[in-house]
């Protein structure tokens, strides 16, 4: 019977925690599933799934089948990438992406709850989502970080584990404590036997008599991933250390030092949580107990030991009516951190990257018509113009847009990045040069493994060069793609019973670029040299002289716009285009000779517009240089006579 106030209290203690939880559960069902609209309707999970690879590129590989499964399990970390992979491929839908999303901050959130009730903050239900909240804030920029939350979760979960085995004994449980450890290093690699660490570190030290397992649990475990990690898996002591941690240069790479500190809290908040909570219920235990009222009809006095449910309670009761405010906290710290963490051109950047992956050129044009006029970037640049060329504008409305030269084939960067090397490889088979586009396409199979869209394109490439063998190679390794499968199966059927009339037409198209290629080209020249060489291999190849044109324009090569217009007849173009038009007035206008408009294609319409602007440009050494500028932005911003001669697009 004496056993029966003590299961009284333990009852107590449950009640207490069941009605909290009853209290506070159905806002942070609501808090979860506003967060799942927003990541479905708002983030859009299938434009993360178009950047793996390139955009992003650390995101986890997948493919069906044995042989990737056991070389995946076969590294530290396996298991990790493995399931991150492949809930990876259901970001190709956005409502199955949001769902998976809001499912790992809901599992982080739960880990995060049990490991502060274990710690005794009564209280835990209110600071529990806050790790979701910061996995969530990484998503709504367009940052991956699944395997980092999955690794973190391990982690968490593998301390529950720990700290609840009946293990006494300090060498029996410091052994367990070091199996755990590498098991989890195998599991999740170094991110999730950070997380073990810490966890362990913090609730070890605050038993008594548990230092031992701290002392030698944590480096035994850490010098046997060291030489697993340097003996077995040949890995380099230093990168192993860093692997799915907030200390991999991968792991914060394009974040904002706001976003950065955000990952570093996602490793570290339960830990920190616990030690405060260990720390200050340390504090209050060397007070002792506390004196209680005297019994009535006594002299002495009646001391209580306050169970947790009471003394979590206690500074709650008479303010039950924060209790509202406490649970729409999450609500209100997820829309504070989405407000400071906003990038207005983010989710922009990488639309136009899904739009030209899609071929929705018109979108490309619509979305960047929309965007700030004073803000360009080499990639969105680059997009444009492949938009402009195949509706057939590029001639004439190349400078509605802001673009820079550098957009054309993307020569900003000393070294190319995935995302160059992706995109250059689509626009060399466009233009007809498939032994460079083939070759960038490899490269970026070879780094990133079995990417889906790479595998496709090197089928492509191989069925044009006709080599239907080895286009089949690439199309048997799509198949085990959950994404893409459907479409290698239909070009299968199409290499076995014919292609349709579309596919025949394109195939037909870059074939005929195609004869004319030679190695001579490698993409390392500059670009009007590399476009100038296909365009003299092919001379009907209307996508590279274009492209040579868009060149000489942005450089302000007027020169050499006049010295090709003779390839317009070839080209079967009906009359000069605007651009062009617009060029050579200003070339002939510098040289101070007259111009014949029909010799060379000129409308009258574009003469007057010459002369107009040319007044109106005069009138700035006279008048008020800052409203005449205004009037040329209004009346001649989208010309190239404005671009020449300022060097930017006018555009307000």
């Amino acid at each position: 019977m004496k056993h029966e106030p003590e299961k009284t209290k333990r009852e107590e203690v449950k009640g207490a925690r069941a009605s909290r939880l009853a209290a506070f559960l159905p806002f942070h069902l609501l808090f979860f599933v506003l967060c799942f609209l927003y990541l479905w309707l708002v983030v859009e999970p299938h434009l993360i799934y178009h950047g793996f690879g390139t955009l992003l590129p650390d995101a986890p590989p997948f493919a069906t089948g044995w042989s990737f499964l056991t070389d995946t399990l076969s590294l530290p970390g396996g298991p990790v990438i493995y399931v991150s992979g492949f809930l990876s491929q259901g970001y190709h839908y956005s409502w199955l992406g949001a769902g998976i999303i809001v499912l790992a901050g809901f599992g982080l959130s739960e880990l995060s709850r049990r490991h502060l009730a274990m710690a005794g903050f009564a209280q835990g239900w209110v600071l529990a989502p806050f790790p979701a909240i910061m996995l969530f804030l990484i998503y709504s920029q367009y940052h991956h970080p699944l395997p980092a939350c999955l690794a973190i979760s391990l982690g968490l979960a593998l301390s529950l584990i720990f700290e609840k085995l009946p293990l006494r004994q300090p060498v029996v449980r410091a052994l367990a404590g070091c199996l755990i450890g590498v098991a989890g290093f195998w599991l999740g690699n170094a991110g999730t036997w950070l997380v073990f660490a810490l966890m362990t570190l913090v609730q070890e030290i605050a038993v008594p008599r548990r230092w031992m397992t701290v002392a030698l649990a944590l480096p035994a475990s850490a010098a046997i991933i060291l030489a697993l990690a340097q003996y077995v898996f040949l890995i380099p002591a230093r990168e192993t250390l860093v692997i799915l941690t907030p200390f991999a240069p991968s792991a914060t790479a394009g974040m904002d030092p706001v976003l950065k500190v955000v990952v570093f809290l996602l490793y570290g908040f339960v830990p920190l949580v616990v030690l405060v909570v260990s720390a200050g219920k340390s504090i209050v235990g060397r007070r002792g107990p506390k004196p209680d009222v005297r019994s009535k009809g006594t002299g002495r006095v009646r001391t209580t030991h306050l169970s947790t449910a009471s003394r979590g309670g206690a500074w709650y009761a008479p303010y039950r009516f924060a209790k509202p405010a406490l649970a729409a906290l999450p609500i209100v710290l997820m829309a504070l951190g989405l407000y400071i963490t906003h990038k207005e051109l983010r989710k922009p950047y990488l639309l136009s990257n899904y739009y030209s992956g899609q071929r929705s050129w018109d979108k490309i044009l619509d979305l960047n018509r929309r965007l700030p006029k004073n803000r360009s970037n080499p990639y969105v640049s680059h997009d444009i113009l492949r938009a402009l060329y195949h509706t057939g504008r590029l001639p004439y409305d190349m400078f509605c847009y802001p673009l820079v030269p550098e957009g054309i084939l993307l020569t900003h960067e000393k070294k190319e990045s995935d995302l160059t090397q992706w995109k250059l490889s689509e626009m060399f088979l466009e233009l007809g040069h498939v032994n460079m586009a083939q070759k960038l396409a490899s490269e970026v199979l070879t780094t990133k493994g079995p990417l889906g869209s790479a595998l496709e394109e090197l089928a492509w490439i191989n069925i044009i060069k006709g080599h239907p063998g080895t286009a089949r190679v690439y199309l048997e390794a799509l198949k085990k793609d959950l994404v893409y499968r459907g479409g290698a199966q239909s070009l299968l059927q199409g290499l076995d019973r014919g292609f349709p009339p579309e596919q025949v037409a394109y195939i037909d198209r870059i074939r005929s670029y195609v004869q004319g290629e030679t190695a001579g080209v490698t993409g390392t020249e500059p670009v009007d040299e590399t476009l100038a060489a296909l365009l003299k291999h092919n001379p009907r190849n209307k996508m590279a002289f274009e492209y040579l044109m868009a060149c000489y324009l942005l450089t302000g090569q007027v020169d050499r716009i006049v010295a090709n217009m003779g390839r317009l007849r070839d080209l079967d173009y009906q009359g000069t285009p605007t651009l062009y038009q617009e060029a050579m007035l200003i070339y002939f206008g510098s040289q101070g000779g007259e111009v014949d408009p029909a010799k060379f294609g000129i409308s009258p319409e574009t003469l007057r517009r010459y002369e107009a602007f040319v007044r109106l440009g005069n009138a700035m050494e006279s008048q008020d240089r800052r409203a005449v500028l205004n009037r040329l932005i209004r009346e001649f911003g989208t010309s190239y006579f404005f671009y020449y001669t300022f060097g930017r697009v006018g555009l307000n």
